[in-house]
């Protein structure tokens, strides 16, 4: 019969030392991983602050430029008066940076920023502060093939998780938080506009061969066809109905921002422009 020998006192000392080795360093990593990971959040969410202070250092520039007031501008009906602050508030904002298209503002939300337009770079401002600064939030911009006059026009900005630039954007999907936002303003060097909100839909980009609803095509110069297609489709997709129905010739716009229901989702509101 085999006899079972206690192992020598070294040997159980070095066993004991080596575990005790291995679990300093599985802890020293740890600590590095999370140390690491907290270092991240944190530079992301300081980051995202500095830049939506930028945004906002932006809103005062252009309000403190545009502030005269009517009544102490030249213009015999008021309206010359309008143009001129208006004009001389985004001045100031395409002065510093010419690829600015317009201002965005949804009322009694975040959502109050410039908006970029890069025709022969689409998404330049992606990842990009309104100054081509690297960014973790962007900079709103407007989509390929149209522009502010156009009759279909589209914006892209990200759905930040701290809700800002189109991060509270899903918002709409609840039909009383339409009610209380139905206007979307966007003021171009020229003139204000304000855009009623008719539909809010979830939706996907689609592969190349698939069958579905582009909504991002429908811009640019649209046929009576076209335009008709999409209030038809926006309306179907539509997470509601708001009993408003967008007319042949009244521009559209549309806010579209990333959405995590799906593989390559999107989270679209459609307005129409109100004369």
């Amino acid at each position: 019969m085999e006899r079972w020998e206690e192992p020598e006192e070294g040997m159980e000392q070095a066993g004991s030392s080596w575990k005790k080795r291995v679990w300093r360093m599985l802890v020293a990593v740890c600590v590095v991983l999370l140390s690491g990971s907290a270092f991240n959040i944190w530079r992301t969410v300081h980051q995202s602050r500095k830049e939506n202070r930028t945004f906002q250092e932006l809103a005062r520039l252009a309000e403190d430029n545009g502030y005269p007031g009517a009544d102490s501008l030249p213009g015999s009906d008021g309206r010359e008066s309008e143009n001129t602050v208006r004009q001389s508030r985004y001045a100031v904002i395409h002065a510093q940076n010419p690829d600015f298209a317009g201002w965005l503002k949804i009322d009694r939300t975040v959502i109050d920023y410039p908006v970029m337009h890069t025709p022969g770079d689409i998404q330049y401002y992606i990842r990009r502060d309104f100054y081509g600064k690297e960014s973790v939030s962007g900079t709103p911009f407007i989509g390929d093939n149209c522009d502010v006059d156009s009759l279909g026009m589209i914006i892209y900005g990200h759905n930040m998780k701290n809700d800002t630039i189109f991060g509270a954007l899903d918002e709409y999907a609840d039909a009383d938080y339409q009610k209380e936002h139905p206007m979307i303003r966007f003021s171009t060097m020229e003139e204000d506009r304000e855009y009623e909100v008719f539909a809010a839909f979830r939706t996907r980009l689609l592969y190349e061969n698939e069958e579905g609803f582009r909504y991002y095509e429908y811009v640019g110069d649209l046929t009576k066809e076209r335009y008709e297609e999409f209030v038809e489709q926006a309306e179907a997709a539509a997470l509601y109905d708001t009993g408003i129905r967008p007319e042949y010739g009244e521009q559209l716009l549309m806010l579209s921002t990333c959405s995590y229901h799906t593989k390559n989702g999107r989270f679209v509101v459609a307005a129409r422009r109100r004369k």
